[in-house]
């Protein structure tokens, strides 16, 4: 079978005026294959660089490309990987997108470029093969270890120093005197409310300070300047550290008086709060027997009852399909965004605490919903560890990946004819 391939590999040389410059295990590169991959690189190139760099300078580096990319794409073949005709649309869609161009003009511009949509796709093919591929060979063997986690973050600690986040404040004191009366303390608690309130309808922060601050930099706008955790007033610290960007907060008493403070931005490491919720839910499955309207009948009869009185647990434990939850009266616990099927996630994002929803459809059937609380949490130290864990991944897969390939090339017949 082999000597009846090159046998044809041979023919074609011999008869097409398409030239063959390399022969690559069964498949063959053919010069116009090679000219259009030259000429996409030069493209590439800056302008001021073209001029000094010749045709041989990447021509043979373009070549050694083309056959990793073609031993890749001849295991994707024989593994039957396939790649659909929408999954190519829509990758062309992505790319288009990320140049803000509509799809139309997108097109244009590569006919400008000379570039045919029919070779545009075909290149976009082979390339999500070849990642295919190497996910198929590769990927699925690259572990991270939670200790590997671990001792990357600290080293990253040991390298960047004291590189914790700086927080730019405004301060705004209400005084109070020593020993204030409960006159004198209610006087300036509602001078800070109104303060808030104004804050509230818009009013820049900087105005009101210097109209109304007691502070020594008032007529600064009661800026702070940038400043760690660690160098700010105690008093500060916990609500600083639950703060977004332009928040303020509310009035924080102390033996000298209320002080409202609003962080104007923060620099360094960035802070991610995601907002959790407590919620719990009845479902009712559709099947021959359950159609959606009695589905949504029924739920409205429970919360009818749970609305008379009854309990939201005990009926999820006689009444919900979801067996996992309904044990626990309905409970999901605490959710974080994403945990949850949209539908389901959108109806409890508009719903106030201990509000129950009215049906909601989703694909596992119909749910009643009711949220029980909100809370912030900090999700930082968890995003530095998914950031850590995915540039190990990347250096582990790169690393067997590259050897992997090695091992591709030294096992394939390469014949160059160029």
């Amino acid at each position: 079978m082999v000597l009846v391939s090159l046998i044809s590999i041979n023919a074609l040389a011999e008869n097409s005026t398409n030239r063959i410059v390399a022969i690559v295990d069964k498949g063959v590169i053919l010069q116009s294959q090679l000219d259009e991959q030259v000429k996409q690189t030069y493209q590439r190139l800056p302008v001021e660089q073209r001029s000094s760099i010749t045709r041989s300078d990447i021509e043979k580096r373009v070549l050694d490309r083309m056959i990793m990319t073609e031993l890749q794409l001849q295991i994707g073949r024989r593994s039957s990987i396939k790649i659909s005709d929408k999954e190519i649309e829509d990758s062309i869609n992505h790319i288009a997108s990320a140049n803000k161009l509509s799809p139309k003009e997108f097109l244009e511009v590569l006919k400008n470029d000379g570039v045919t949509l029919k070779s545009f796709k075909n290149s976009i093919r082979d390339q999500m093969l070849v990642r295919r591929v190497q996910s198929s060979y590769v990927h699925h063997e690259v572990k991270i270890s939670e200790q590997e986690v671990k001792s990357f973050l600290n080293l990253l600690e040991q390298s960047e120093g004291d590189q914790a986040t700086e927080y730019h404040l405004g301060h705004i004191l209400i005084a109070t005197p020593e020993n204030a009366s409960p006159q004198q303390i209610t006087k300036a608690r509602n001078k800070a409310a109104d303060i808030i309130a104004r804050l509230k309808k818009g009013e820049k922060f900087s105005t009101l300070s210097i109209t109304h601050s007691d502070a020594s930099n008032a007529l600064e706008g009661g800026d702070l300047g940038w400043m760690k955790l660690a160098q700010m007033p105690s008093l500060l610290t916990p609500y600083v550290e639950k703060m977004q960007a332009n928040e303020f907060s509310d009035a924080i008493q102390s033996p000298s008086g209320f002080h409202v403070i609003q962080l104007f931005e923060t620099r360094g490491q960035q802070k991610v709060m995601v907002t959790k919720t407590h919620v719990r839910h009845i479902l009712i499955k559709i099947n021959a027997l359950i159609s959606d309207q009695i589905a949504q009948e029924r739920l409205l009869n429970l919360k009818q009852r749970i609305e008379n009185g009854e309990d939201f647990a005990a009926l999820a434990r006689a009444h919900s399909e979801d067996r996992g939850s309904a044990i626990a009266g309905g409970d999901l616990k605490w959710v974080e965004p994403g945990s949850l099927v949209p539908a389901f996630e959108t109806a409890m994002n508009q719903l106030a605490i201990n509000e129950i929803s009215t049906p909601v459809q989703s694909q596992f059937g119909w749910h009643l919903i009711q949220v029980l609380g909100r809370k912030q949490q900090d999700n930082t130290q968890l995003m530095r560890e998914a950031q850590a864990r995915s540039q190990l991944q990347k250096r582990k897969a790169d690393a067997a990946i590259e050897a992997w390939l090695t091992k591709l090339r030294d096992d394939a017949y390469i014949e160059y004819r160029i």
